[in-house]
């Protein structure tokens, strides 16, 4: 890190402990805060439980903090105002890594909850990685200090929690994987009514099988692509009478080839459709390469094909949790043509998908939302809560 880096850090760091100062002696506020520095609106779990709270009688009372982090002053007023919430608050809850977090943490009396954007544990990713961990010691920093600040921390699974553990450095006794995971229950209890709308809305035809195709991005965050390897003439070719695919890339990254016109009924292009769980609900079969919607699509017990022709690159460049391709949901492909004429074939293997759903989900039944403000935001905003610092 750069000396000027450095002396920026160390500024955000003094401005956000004053912020928090001037808040833990002021009276506590009877407040959920609901943030996320990744995004201007909250989604996923968030928008669950934040949906969950207006709905209750009489709703529970929440603010959301959403901003990007961007370099600059704007930014540094957003930190300032969040480590303000952090003091505050009888309870803050993240998706994600959230800088003001790492500097302070919860008051006595409140608690600070991590409830991931993601289920499962697929790529392996800060302390599980020899090079992140090398990465904050360079810094001359604890890397478990990184994640020390959360009460409780949301995994799927027991399985999930000891692969979290291992990467945020924090004992498994702060995971809790006994509440589910709020933004599958979308993909439980749905009526025919609401597959219809979302295929008027997509524009998806009458009587076809839906193909799913939801790669991960490459490369980093801040310049992150869209793979090009999947050859969606030769899909055509192959399954165009009777099949339509969905592309639907990270958030992080666009398609860089924008779609030909005649592929043009056999492609949507559903980049900017908001919700990935509704693309999942009426969608047939996932293709993916190395993305973890392959956990919430396995909830739905439908078939899943990984398509991997950069596989050896990519696992020695990230490393995964479980062999992927003896313990993954479905088979792998290097080719479109092979991955064509299996989709073709239609002879699917259901059973790895339940082995795959039943080892990286301990509760998920459509209530995973409801179970988390009843055991985590009620009592906390009681001041009796498990989550307490």
């Amino acid at each position: 890190m750069s000396v000027a880096a450095s002396s920026v850090t160390l500024v955000r760091s003094w401005a956000i402990r004053l912020a928090w100062s001037v808040a833990r002696v002021l009276p506590q506020r009877q407040l959920v805060v609901l943030a996320t520095s990744n995004r201007t609106r909250i989604d996923g779990n968030l928008a669950c439980i934040a949906a969950e709270m207006r709905a209750r009688n009489p709703p529970l009372p929440f603010v959301v903090v959403a901003y990007r982090k961007r370099p600059g002053l704007g930014t540094l007023a957003r930190e300032m105002a969040a480590a303000y919430h952090i003091g505050a608050s009888r309870l803050f809850v993240v998706d994600d890594q959230f800088f003001p977090l790492t500097v302070v943490g919860a008051r006595p009396g409140s608690a600070a909850v991590q409830v991931w954007h993601a289920c499962g544990a697929f790529k392996k990713f800060e302390l599980s990685r020899q090079d992140k961990r090398t990465y904050w010691m360079r810094r001359g920093r604890e890397p478990a200090s990184v994640n020390r600040n959360y009460n409780v921390i949301l995994a799927s699974s027991e399985h999930t929690a000891e692969c979290y553990a291992e990467a945020f450095g924090q004992p498994v006794e702060k995971f809790a994987w006994d509440l589910g995971v709020p933004r599958t229950d979308l993909l439980f209890g749905n009526e025919p009514a609401d597959f219809e709308s979302i295929k008027r809305r997509l524009r998806i035809p009458a009587n076809r099988r839906v193909i799913l195709y939801a790669p991960t991005f490459r490369g980093s965050v801040a310049a992150a692509r869209s793979p090009n390897n999947l050859d969606l003439r030769t899909l055509h070719r192959v399954l165009g009478a009777d099949h339509v695919v969905l592309l639907r890339p990270h958030p992080h990254a666009k398609f860089a080839t924008p779609l030909e016109p005649d592929l043009g009924g056999f492609v949507i292009d559903a980049s900017n459709y908001p919700e990935v769980n509704e693309l999942m609900l009426v969608s047939d079969i996932l293709v993916t390469d190395y993305s973890s919607v392959i956990f919430e699509f396995a909830l739905l017990e439908r078939p899943i094909a990984l398509f991997a022709p950069d596989l050896s690159e990519h696992e020695a460049a990230h490393g995964f949790y479980f062999d992927y391709r003896s313990e993954g949901p479905g088979p792998v492909f290097v080719t479109t043509a092979e991955l064509a004429n299996y989709l073709r074939a239609g002879l699917f293997d259901l059973e790895a998908v339940r082995r795959f759903r039943d080892r990286w989900f301990e509760v998920a039944d459509g209530h995973s939302t409801e179970r988390f403000v009843d055991q985590i935001v009620v009592p906390a905003l009681a001041g009796t809560d498990r989550a307490h610092a």
